[in-house]
């Protein structure tokens, strides 16, 4: 038999979509993802119940907020780290998380709409590892700067700042427990 010779391939052929000329390019996983709607996302997901699936995004969130030029901008993120790390039973990661951010913010005096704020002091009196004095030490940082945040919304009468102020006394009455169950506990 003689050998066929190969049939020239037609122009048509080579833009068919088998070959994937005509295809859409599927989008590049460099581009840049925003941490907002990560964090967003990930908030989501932990309010549901998942924190398994909201971890890996809020790190990818981390992730691409380490290049700000503000470390202040990773605060969001470290806490939402630390609460996920919570619900896990990753109590070490958390305290890590936390710590992480009390160094970004040692006073609470950005504000909690920017992940500032008492609540991880808060958080680290009850995770504390040492416990007693140390946890004390945390829950009085965490007072101070809720009676600061009482101390400039009660001169302000909106019903948004009632409410705050509600919750801020509500926080500020549980740690003043946390305090005295620790005198009562370890330090008497």
């Amino acid at each position: 038999m003689a050998k066929t010779k190969p049939s020239k391939k037609s122009k048509k052929r080579d833009k068919s979509i088998l070959n994937g000329t005509n295809m859409p390019r599927p989008k590049s996983t460099a581009q840049k993802e925003d941490p907002t709607q990560l964090l967003a996302k990930a908030t989501e997901l932990l309010q549901t119940s998942q924190p398994a699936e909201a971890l890996p995004l809020a790190q990818k969130a981390l992730s691409l907020l380490q290049t700000s030029p503000s470390k202040v901008a990773l605060l969001p993120a470290l806490n939402l780290i630390a609460e996920i790390d919570l619900e896990l039973g990753d109590i070490s990661s958390a305290r890590d998380s936390f710590i992480h951010a009390t160094e970004i913010d040692p006073d609470g005096s950005i504000p909690e709409s920017n992940g500032g704020g008492s609540e991880k002091f808060l958080w680290l009196a009850q995770l504390s590892e040492e416990g007693g004095a140390d946890s004390v030490r945390w829950f009085e940082k965490g007072v101070r700067i809720l009676k600061t945040e009482l101390g400039s919304l009660e001169n302000k009468k909106g019903q948004q700042e009632v409410l705050l102020v509600e919750e801020k006394k509500q926080k500020l009455a549980r740690a003043l427990c946390g305090v005295v169950e620790i005198y009562m506990t370890d330090l008497s």
